[in-house]
């Protein structure tokens, strides 16, 4: 054999083993602890920093994404550190026995990029104590802790409270409150169906069935790396009193709403019309980290820059690691 034949067949093998190792790290059961921006900025958008995103590798080519209660399954490809699901591209930054950094790799721009902390699932558990019961049989039963202890539903269109109420078929004229309990067991199975709650018991039968109808559809929860049964709640109130919209979400959507504004007028070079709307929509939610960004922008091109400095300052304050470039460009 060849001296350069024998090296590039050596490097060959060599890269081959370290993709393999690399691979069997990732296999695990992964739960996600943080999420901030690519570039290390915080997040403020409660959309992202509360929802689940737990990724349970378990085996070479397939994953299953746990969010929002229901569990997905895709396969994936991991080359060069790259992994890609469903259309998402992450690189692995790092990788240990207690910690996985993924950072999002399909944006060019990286305040609009995501980097995700996880932790093995199993230490994770190490970090709270849920509730239990002994059941009349004597098993360990866990009650629900969202996000952190739950089973998930497997449905690709559903989420189970909509499954649910599909199948409920309660009539639309009507108002109702229910709240409805029951337990998925370390199988997958429910047992104990029970409607604890309601304002109209002739349709509580039917809620029950309704129930019973997700059957086969559940993949039961885990603790300290055992699938256990869990005691798991749905309240759902059919306008039987009006609900009043929260002030916070108010806020929030009227922040949404001037920040659009603002951008169509920016698009449209009127600057100080965007400046006003921009204002308003910090006004309505002081943490809405585009809103400074761009208003400052506005600022430096009405050239009003020492109150640009005061939106950059604020920025920096947020921990937002574009802003102390900006203010070192402008207010220095």
């Amino acid at each position: 054999m060849k001296p350069s034949i024998f090296f590039i067949f050596l490097f060959l093998a060599i890269q081959s083993f370290a993709q393999n190792s690399f691979s069997n790290k990732l296999i695990g059961n992964w739960k996600k602890t943080e999420i901030r921006s690519k570039d290390g900025s915080k997040l403020y958008d409660q959309t992202y920093v509360n929802a689940t995103f737990d990724i349970d590798v378990f085996s070479k080519d397939s994953l299953r994404l746990f969010t929002s209660g229901r569990r997905f399954t895709y396969p994936y490809t991991l080359k060069d550190s790259i992994l890609t699901f469903n259309k998402i591209v992450f690189k692995v930054k790092s990788i240990s026995e207690s910690e996985l950094i993924l950072d999002q790799a399909d944006f060019t721009d990286e305040t609009q990029a995501l980097s995700l902390r996880f932790m093995p699932k199993k230490l994770f558990d190490l970090t709270y104590t849920p509730t239990s019961y002994l059941s009349k049989s004597g098993e360990r039963v866990y009650q629900q802790v969202n996000g952190k202890l739950e089973p998930y539903f497997i449905d690709k269109n559903m989420a189970v409270m909509d499954y649910v109420f599909e199948k409920f078929g309660f009539p639309e004229y009507r108002k109702g409150g229910f709240v409805v309990r029951f337990v998925v067991t370390k199988t997958g199975a429910l047992k104990g169906i029970t409607v604890v709650a309601s304002t109209n018991d002739k349709y509580n039968e039917k809620l029950i069935s309704a129930v019973n109808k997700t059957k086969g559809k559940w993949q039961p929860a885990e603790y300290m790396g055992e699938k256990v049964n869990v005691e798991v709640e749905y309240d759902y109130n059919l306008s039987y009193s009006e609900r009043e919209t929260s002030s916070i979400v108010d806020s929030l959507e009227y922040s949404k709403m001037y920040y659009d504004y603002g951008n169509d007028f920016f698009e449209r070079a009127a600057y100080k019309q965007a400046e006003t709307y921009y204002q308003k929509s910090i006004n309505y939610n002081p943490l809405n980290i585009n809103s400074y960004y761009q208003h400052a922008a506005c600022l430096i091109l009405l050239r009003r820059k020492d109150e640009a400095c005061k939106d950059y300052q604020q920025l920096v304050f947020l921990e937002q690691k574009k802003a102390k470039i900006l203010q070192d460009k402008y207010c220095k």
